[in-house]
């Protein structure tokens, strides 16, 4: 199937070929007939891509205290390394769409198979 991605670290967008999920138990498995990327949240992220180390920084707040946090429990290599490669990886984009269920992990009582549902969540309705 078909994933839209940022490499956060260079602002690359891609289109790339990624397996399907699989169905986790209470998870639904959703085939995309129709997604949204937002313009507001996405945008951003695509605006953040193409920002210095400090402007990434000064626009995350959130995200620096996780570093620090991350510095004193691991120490600074470690971190670098773990800052380095998530920013040099790609991230899926978009997370809000519909479709029709394809499959329904264990524990899902009110979805079946061929529902026709809206899904959103940022990292819960990840879509391709």
């Amino acid at each position: 199937m078909k994933q839209v991605v940022q490499n956060y670290k260079s602002g690359e967008l891609a289109v790339l070929d990624v397996p399907v999920p699989g169905c986790k138990p209470g998870g639904v498995l959703v085939r995309s007939a129709f997604s949204l990327i937002s313009t507001g949240t996405e945008l951003m992220k695509v605006s953040e891509a193409g920002m210095s180390m400090l402007g990434k920084a000064r626009s995350r707040p959130d995200q620096v205290a996780k570093v620090m946090q991350s510095v004193a429990t691991n120490g600074v290599p470690a971190t670098y390394r773990k800052v380095m490669g998530k920013l040099d990886s790609y991230t899926p984009l978009g997370y809000s769409l519909c479709g029709v269920v394809e499959q329904v992990g264990t524990g899902i009582d009110d979805v079946k198979v061929g529902d026709l549902v809206a899904c959103a969540g940022n990292e819960h309705a990840l879509h391709a």
